[in-house]
C-alpha cells in the first residue's frame, strides 16, 4: 500500500483559519494604537486648554500673546511639556490667539483626517469649532 503526500482537507482548513485570526488580530490592534493616540492627544489639548483659561483668570483680558512658552514661563504647564515634535503623531502642538482674541486656538500638527475626525467627536460639546486642512487639527475654546 502506498500513501500518498499532500495535505488533508482538515488541514488545510485549520492554517488558513489560523492565518485568518492573525490577519484579523494584527488589523484590530492597529485600531487600538490609533485610539490611544487620540485619547492621549486630547488629554494634551485639556491641559493646554486648562492652562489657556489660566492665563485669563489671572487678570489678562484677551488670548493676544498666548504662546506655549509663556504659559510655561508663568507656571500654567509643566516645563517637561514639549511643543515641538511631541504629539502622538510626531507632530507639533501651538495655541494663539483666534481672530478674535476673546478665544483661543489650539494646533496638532501630522493628524490623520481619521485621528481629526475623532478628536473633533471627543470634544464635540465644549469646543466653539474644529476644523482639519493640511494635516493640521485646529480647535478653538
Amino acid at each position: 500500500m502506498r500513501t500518498r503526500g499532500g495535505f488533508t482537507l482538515i488541514e488545510l482548513v485549520l492554517v488558513i483559519s489560523i492565518v485568518a485570526l492573525l490577519i484579523m488580530a494584527v488589523g484590530l490592534t492597529s485600531g487600538v494604537r490609533e485610539n490611544a493616540k487620540v485619547h492621549s492627544a486630547a488629554e494634551s489639548v485639556k491641559t493646554l486648554r486648562t492652562a489657556a483659561e489660566s492665563y485669563i483668570a489671572a487678570g489678562n483680558m484677551t488670548y493676544t500673546g498666548i504662546t506655549v512658552a509663556g504659559l510655561q514661563t508663568l507656571g500654567y504647564l509643566p516645563a517637561a511639556f514639549s511643543a515641538i515634535g511631541s504629539n502622538p503623531w510626531g507632530g507639533n502642538y501651538a495655541i494663539a490667539p483666534n481672530t478674535d482674541a476673546n478665544k483661543v486656538d489650539i494646533s496638532l500638527t501630522g493628524v490623520s483626517s481619521f485621528a481629526a475626525v475623532r478628536l473633533s467627536a471627543l470634544f464635540v460639546n465644549s469646543a466653539a469649532a474644529t476644523n482639519y486642512a493640511s494635516n493640521t487639527w485646529t480647535i478653538t475654546f
